[in-house]
């Protein structure tokens, strides 16, 4: 898996994506929302689905694929579904087998 630190938190996470992009109204651009909801979802008043926390990982440098795939399996994981957890399992084996810096970005400019 990859070797950048991405934290579980979402609060953390916004707030270290917040610092790599600049500040909040930057992320917040990047992210095509408003500070107003990263504030919300920091607060735990509006969720982070697996697109936001996707794009929240790739702000810091994780390779785009991989983070939207840990944020989907995420999501999955905690589904009462069985097909949504077995899919979960699935991408959690295909994260575990990737090998360390397998696609790292190429530059240090959010997307």
């Amino acid at each position: 898996m990859s070797q950048i630190a991405i934290p579980a938190d979402i609060s953390e996470l916004i707030e270290a994506a917040a610092k790599a992009a600049g500040s909040q109204m930057k992320l917040a651009a990047l992210l095509d929302t408003t500070a107003p909801t990263l504030i919300q979802m920091k607060q735990g008043k509006r969720p982070a689905n697996w697109r936001v926390r996707g794009k929240l990982r790739a702000v810091l440098g994780e390779d785009p694929a991989q983070a939207f795939m840990a944020a989907m399996a995420e999501d999955l994981s905690t589904s009462e579904n069985a097909d949504e957890k077995k899919a979960a399992e699935s991408f959690n084996q295909l994260l575990a087998a990737l090998p360390d810096g397998w696609r790292k970005r190429r530059d240090s400019n959010p997307r």
